[in-house]
């Protein structure tokens, strides 16, 4: 995977999560509640090699990567296709994420409780903080994977895709993982060598720039498409 389509990807899942998040993510029928506890998710390459080995192999258990999810896509194309990410990635993340739109969530308390939803649920899983995914190609068949990390098994039947409620506003919000910090999303901090609690030099740790990073987002964020449909 190139720098630039791990960022896309990347970039397409927190884009689902921030929606979700705010309120303006679509269901079947008008909007999905918003979320409590959404965490950002970050690139694992330890991930990204699973779903790899998960992409060349058709046969793979994806029992054995327990406590892991995996969502899988295979597409045909044209012969000689030019490997593009919007052609055979983007596809694939749309895809998952309209499950919910095409079949819709009906349950009034957000419940995993139909297998129509099954990819969408692991994209939106509140407690998941990493993703790592990748593709084998072999003629014209490609098949994409993405592998995620969660605390357990995720999407658990008749449990909460995502916690119901309002979005993060300040860090004590963010409640799933000690020390969490909220940039529109909860952060869950990583440990250095030593231990000790980091987080991405790009986040605003700060409390007070939070309202002005939300108004941000919801008025300015094209790299994400925000409100594409």
């Amino acid at each position: 995977m190139t720098n630039d389509w791990t960022n896309l990807i990347l970039d397409y899942h927190n884009s689902v999560r921030s929606k979700i998040a705010f309120g303006i993510e679509r269901n079947h029928t008008g909007k999905l509640p918003t979320a409590k506890n959404m965490y950002e998710l970050t690139w694992d390459c330890e991930l990204e090699k699973l779903a790899e080995k998960i992409a060349e192999n058709d046969d793979y258990d994806l029992e054995s990567i327990h406590p892991h999810s995996a969502n899988v896509d295979h597409r045909s194309h044209c012969a000689n296709f030019e490997l593009d990410y919007h052609m055979v990635f983007g596809k694939s993340l749309k895809k998952w994420n309209y499950e919910v739109r095409d079949f819709g969530q009906t349950s009034s308390k957000n419940l995993y409780s139909d297998d129509s939803l099954e990819h969408f649920a692991n994209m939106a899983h509140g407690k998941n903080t990493k993703v790592g995914c990748s593709y084998y190609r072999k003629g014209r068949a490609v098949t994409f994977a993405c592998v995620y990390e969660i605390t357990s098994r995720a999407p658990e039947w008749n449990q909460p895709i995502y916690e119901l409620g309002p979005k993060c506003e300040k860090n004590a919000d963010c409640t799933t993982y000690e020390g969490s910090k909220c940039d529109m999303l909860c952060v869950k901090p990583k440990r250095n060598l030593f231990g000790k609690e980091r987080f991405p030099q790009a986040k605003k740790s700060e409390d007070v720039e939070l309202k002005k990073s939300s108004t941000l987002l919801l008025t300015s964020a094209p790299s994400l498409n925000f409100f594409t449909a």
